[in-house]
């Protein structure tokens, strides 16, 4: 039966029913998912013939991150709940206390601080003009872009708009990152032996500063409607938690996340403004339209792939992720892009709880899944090819910094 779990207003909400998808890539391969998101991952994953989410979980390294947290990682309070380390804002549904022995810890501060001095004004000429590619790459997106109110309505907040035309496979923004965190679930160790029904989670975020960690802390990353995955398997580079896994061994690093902190926008330099990029469809009215749940996620994907032209992919290295658009942008269009449906459900309050009531996966909506994967591997592969030297030199800049 499907697994119920917490949307972001932290309410039981139905998944899909348990759903197998099978891809051909010189052999067969099965993935089985029990959720929306789950078959997302796992139809991108099967596409490009890597692992997915669920070979991740019954890989070794769930089962070594598991031993080393229970004997370090995870530290019970002292009563008080105090957290030695100021900078970590660990998830909030999450009563345990990750202590700074955690090993992602430094790889996480790590990319948080080069992420920081390229996205800062007062910093951001360290990266931007150390290379003629980079300072041109500058220059070009800020004069790309505007920002003013959404022409979505009110609700929707501010947007990203061309002032020129823009044709298809130009960068118009970068995404800024002021929180980094991982996604982890493993089995509990019982006696030797791992137990697949009672899982643990050991997710978990880190703030750039203190400021940030306030705003988190007020915010929780799964209500935020700016947290996104910045390495999944699909996007093919090397995660900033990759030195800490054998793929050797088929362990692969779990799904990295990045948040913003929109109260900092005024300190971003020009070229991070990707979290601006509004969906040109949402599920937010679902509950007035009087038809299934089905039809309004394949209601949803229609319109928002109609009013998509731009999508974030990953840029250089781990964790910066850039806006490319994906048709021709005439000058003065609202730059949009798709959430995705899984954002979306948990942006409801309503959703019913009945069992009958749960969405199903059918054809149309895995197709819709699937043609968007397909969409952002077009754009990472265009990207590469026509931006491959700015690639190069921002990677090889952060590292050095």
């Amino acid at each position: 039966p499907p697994v119920r779990f917490k949307n972001r207003h932290n309410r039981s909400q139905p998944p899909l029913h348990h759903t197998v998808l099978v891809c051909s890539r010189g052999r067969g391969m099965v993935f089985a998912s029990s959720s929306i998101r789950g078959l997302a991952l796992v139809a991108m994953g099967a596409m490009m013939g890597l692992q997915t989410a669920e070979a991740f979980a019954r890989s070794p390294s769930p089962r070594a991150m598991l031993i080393r947290a229970s004997s370090a990682a995870i530290a019970e309070t002292d009563g008080g709940g105090n957290n030695d380390d100021s900078s970590m804002a660990a998830n909030a549904a999450s009563p345990a206390i990750i202590s700074s022995t955690n090993p992602f810890l430094p790889l996480l501060s790590k990319g948080l601080h080069r992420t920081s001095i390229a996205m800062h004004r007062a910093t951001s000429d360290r990266v931007f003009k150390s290379t003629p590619s980079l300072s041109r790459l500058r220059k070009q997106v800020q004069q790309l872009t505007d920002i003013s109110p959404s022409s979505i309505g009110d609700h929707a907040g501010l947007g990203l708009f061309a002032t020129k035309n823009i044709k298809a496979g130009t960068v118009v923004g970068l995404y800024p990152a002021h929180a980094l965190g991982y996604e982890l679930v493993v089995p509990l160790d019982e006696g030797g032996e791992m137990d697949e029904d009672n899982l643990q989670d050991l997710s978990m975020f880190l703030a750039e500063n203190e400021e940030d960690e306030k705003y988190f802390s007020d915010h929780p990353h799964g209500n935020s409607p700016y947290l996104h995955a910045t390495d999944q398997p699909l996007f093919q580079r090397p995660s900033l938690l990759s030195s800490l896994f054998d793929e050797a061994k088929d362990e692969m690093a779990p799904p990295l996340y990045l948040d913003v902190n929109p109260n900092r926008n005024e300190e971003l330099d020009g070229i991070w403004t990707s979290h601006f990029i509004n969906d040109g469809a949402s599920l937010l009215d679902m509950q007035n339209s009087g038809t299934s749940i089905e039809d309004e996620i394949e209601r949803y994907y229609t319109q928002s792939t109609k009013e998509k032209n731009c999508i974030h992919i990953p840029f250089g290295p781990s964790p910066v992720l850039a806006t490319v658009t994906t048709k021709k942008v005439k000058k003065g269009q609202e730059l949009f892009t798709s959430y995705g449906v899984v954002y979306w459900l948990g942006a409801v309050d309503t959703l019913p709880e009945e069992e009958e009531s749960t969405p199903r996966m059918n054809e149309r909506i895995q197709t819709q899944i699937v043609q968007s994967a397909r969409d952002l591997q077009k754009a990472m592969e265009e990207t590469k090819r026509g931006y491959a030297t700015e690639m190069e030199d921002l990677e090889k800049v952060l590292v050095e910094l």
